[in-house]
């Protein structure tokens, strides 16, 4: 006898540094480790996100065409990824801004103070493979309410876990001197070749993506990964 596996959803995260911040809380991540708005592109604006930048989190409408463009970049033959990057399958339905702060987090272990669930996570998958710390993740009950905890923050109507949402998530992160942009839903990181700010570097990368769009009505988000410290 066959049994089919049920997918697991999870109530979809809202774009917003509040929400991304009681998750990374409930997981384990402390002061200074916090997110913040990256209102404009401009350099000028660039200059007062707070400092150090460790990494972005970038949420886009998910289109077809798009979606085909960034698996042709992630599948090139020159797409050369450092073994040392940090990178997990999404299984989890409407998972893809958790699945992004994971990855945001997962490449910065030695940059920021993360402890408690997630710490214990990170610790367990070391070493697995992309698709198997996918399958420990949806075993997480903790990582998976730390989760929700963001989920229902600042929502004046939360929606329901399988709902379609229509945009994506993506993290932007520099290891070993290359950016990369990291989505559980492609099978391998995409590598936008050197870099040296975070930050100014990311963005770079984001307005190319954001080309590709012509209707200036069309929604995006950008939140960075500081771990400024206050004055």
């Amino acid at each position: 006898m066959s049994s089919t596996k049920e997918k697991i959803y999870w109530v979809p995260l809202e774009s917003s540094p509040e929400a991304m911040n009681t998750v990374i809380r409930q997981m384990g991540v402390g002061a200074p480790a916090t997110f913040s708005d990256v209102y404009d592109l401009d350099d000028e604006f660039l200059d007062t996100v707070p400092q150090p930048v460790h990494a972005l989190v970038f949420l886009f409408p998910e289109v077809e065409e798009l979606n085909k463009i960034r698996e042709e970049e992630a599948m090139r033959s020159d797409n050369k990824i450092s073994p040392n990057v940090w990178h997990m399958k999404q299984t989890i339905g409407n998972a893809c801004g958790t699945m992004a702060i994971f990855h945001a987090l997962g490449n910065n272990q030695n940059n920021l103070p993360i402890g408690g669930d997630l710490a214990a996570f990170f610790e367990k998958v070391n070493g697995l493979s992309f698709e198997a710390r996918a399958a420990e993740l949806e075993l997480n009950s903790a990582l998976a309410e730390a989760h929700k905890s963001g989920a229902i923050t600042g929502q004046t109507e939360v929606p329901a876990a399988d709902a379609k949402v229509g945009h994506r998530y993506v993290a932007y992160t520099i290891v070993d001197g290359d950016l990369y942009e990291l989505d559980g839903g492609l099978p391998t990181p995409i590598n936008h070749g050197p870099a040296a700010d975070v930050l100014k570097d990311s963005v770079r990368s984001v307005r190319k993506r954001i080309a590709f769009f012509e209707n200036d009505n069309v929604r995006f988000s950008l939140v960075a990964l500081s771990a400024a410290k206050d004055d």
